[in-house]
């Protein structure tokens, strides 16, 4: 029996608790940050393994191997069994560590692609039309997805359309090196555009296209509206028609250039001096005149005509003198003061045509045989003497050398 101050214990298992349904939010929410606080740490980790093996297999920089390593993962185990294969194969076609670094940070797939069955095949294929080192890791460094292009369906059918445009496998090695991003191109389609648009609407002949293309294999990619535009363009700068001996040479200059470019360097030209008739027969002479930058061909005309004393006719007889650097021309000529100043027959030659003269025949005639009698031919040669104009002819006094007092 209880007495009457007795107080009941309470019961601890009557205390109100969340019930089980109550806590599985809760539960569930901290469930899910334990999982991403541990796969962003897993993550980190790979990221960083990743890291190390771009930086020290594929010999990219720290800040070249974070980039790639965010769009390949090679932390599953053994991750660098997969890469080292690629690696290998890479190195037993002549890739250097040049080309791997630069392969992997444009490419950086490829170090999960299976080198047997999806690498391989490519390099073999290439090799097998010719394309070998160092072409051939020069070609992959610059595109290295081209690792990934189907052979069926690009790489053969594109060497196939090559060798049907250009003629032969050696103009195609030609075309590949001068022109690696042919690579990319769409067989039997961007290839097929400009040469029948000059055979059939404008009637060049088989030989001369055959000439064109390997004079610039860059033809093989105009579209015909461009092949029309530098049609016109050869027609009005230089009357030059299709079938002309020089129409292949001209076409090919001007196929690099714009209208606008061209029809400004013939108005600075004729602002220069030059007559347009004058003109068009020294582009028609030596096309490679338009070729040259607006600011070689001022300068060049500037030292020729005002310090050189040549004419205009003369350039327009020798325009390759405008391809010339001034500081060839000004050595040239010093040596030419010095000859003059002497006496020597060959120092009296027409200007233009010494100007013209290979190094070669240069240094023979007007430096080695005088340089016995006239030793400083030697030093105008190598620059130490410049070139003040040839109205300038007088001997220079000589001057009293220096005394320890004046030294001091």
């Amino acid at each position: 029996m209880l007495s009457a101050g007795y107080t009941k214990p309470l019961d601890r298992s009557a205390r109100s608790f969340p019930r089980p349904e109550s806590r599985s939010p809760m539960l569930s929410a901290v469930r899910r940050r334990i999982r991403h606080l541990t796969a962003a740490f897993s993550t980190s980790r790979a990221a960083d393994a990743t890291v190390s093996y771009l930086i020290s297999a594929c010999y990219l920089s720290p800040a070249a191997a974070a980039r790639a390593a965010d769009t390949i993962h090679l932390a599953s185990p053994g991750f660098t069994t997969q890469g080292n294969a690629v690696l290998d194969l890479l190195r037993r076609y002549g890739f250097s560590e040049a080309h791997i670094s630069a392969t992997v940070r444009k490419f950086p797939k490829i170090l999960v692609s299976d080198a047997a069955k999806t690498l391989q095949p490519k390099l073999d294929f290439l090799a097998s039309v010719g394309i070998t080192a160092p072409l051939l890791p020069k070609l992959i460094s610059l595109n290295p997805a081209l690792l990934h292009r189907s052979i069926q369906g690009h790489l053969a059918p594109l060497f196939e359309s090559l060798r049907e445009v250009l003629g032969s496998d050696a103009r195609v090695l030609t075309a590949i090196r001068q022109m690696p991003f042919v690579l990319r191109c769409a067989p039997k389609t961007t290839l097929s555009l400009a040469l029948p648009a000059l055979r059939d609407v404008h009637g060049l002949s088989p030989e001369d296209v055959s000439k064109l293309v390997a004079f610039h294999p860059g033809v093989i990619l105009l579209v015909p509206e461009r092949v029309d535009e530098i049609v016109r363009a050869v027609k009005s700068t230089t009357g030059v028609q299709p079938g002309h001996p020089k129409f292949v040479c001209i076409f090919a200059i001007l196929s690099k250039m714009k209208t606008p470019i061209i029809e400004s360097k013939i108005a600075l030209y004729q602002s220069l001096g030059f007559e347009k008739d004058i003109v068009t027969a020294m582009l028609r002479r030596y096309p490679l005149s338009l070729a040259i930058s607006k600011e070689k061909i001022i300068e060049n005309v500037e030292f020729l005509v005002i310090k050189a004393g040549l004419s205009l006719e003369d350039i327009v007889s020798y325009p390759s003198l405008l391809t010339h650097s001034i500081e060839t021309h000004s050595k040239k000529c010093a040596v030419l003061t010095l000859l003059r100043r002497e006496g020597e027959p060959e120092g009296h030659h027409r200007v233009a045509v010494v100007l013209k003269a290979t190094a070669k025949r240069f240094l023979e005639v007007y430096v080695r045989r005088h340089q016995d009698k006239i030793p400083d031919v030697a030093l105008a040669m190598d620059g130490k003497i410049p070139f003040k104009g040839f109205n300038v002819l007088k001997k220079p006094e000589e001057e009293p050398l220096m005394s320890s007092a004046s030294v001091r």
